[in-house]
């Protein structure tokens, strides 16, 4: 198993948690409860080693399109006669995981969302400043 990053990687795929939760949803299609379960356990395997790579956004979509699915299969008539074959399958905690993380990441995205608005918008007040320095109160005045 991979060691864990020390450090998050840089944010790259959005700008918010809102434009996030957009790559998060996922089409219904017609396909089998076995490649829904098949495709959840992917998922959840990719989001568990984004997790290691210290890859926040991706982990969090892919935590969040985990639950997606999850909650798809729970709805198809086969899964409520074999609950406890596709819980042995799905594994009994993986759920409850990916759905702890995905809050974990959510906050900790939401900071660092705001942190990087919060320099970017520093960043152009001190250039704005530099390109058009405020007047004092008294040239302001004497206009």
């Amino acid at each position: 198993m991979p060691a864990v990053a020390s450090v998050p990687k840089e944010l790259y795929l959005c700008t918010s948690l809102k434009d996030l939760n957009k790559k998060t949803e996922i089409k219904p299609e017609k396909t089998s409860t076995k490649s829904y379960v098949q495709s959840a356990l992917k998922i959840f395997k990719a989001a568990e080693e984004s997790r290691l790579d210290r890859d926040e956004e991706k982990a969090y979509v892919l935590y969040m399109k985990y639950v997606t699915v999850y909650n798809f299969i729970k709805k198809r008539p086969d899964f409520k006669q074999q609950q406890d074959y596709f819980h042995s399958i799905l594994g009994p905690t993986n759920l409850k995981k990916a759905i702890e993380e995905a809050e974990r990441l959510s906050d900790s995205l939401k900071l660092r969302y705001v942190n990087i608005m919060h320099r970017y918008c520093s960043l152009y007040l001190n250039l704005n400043l530099q390109v058009f320095p405020l007047r004092t109160a008294k040239e302001l005045y004497l206009q």
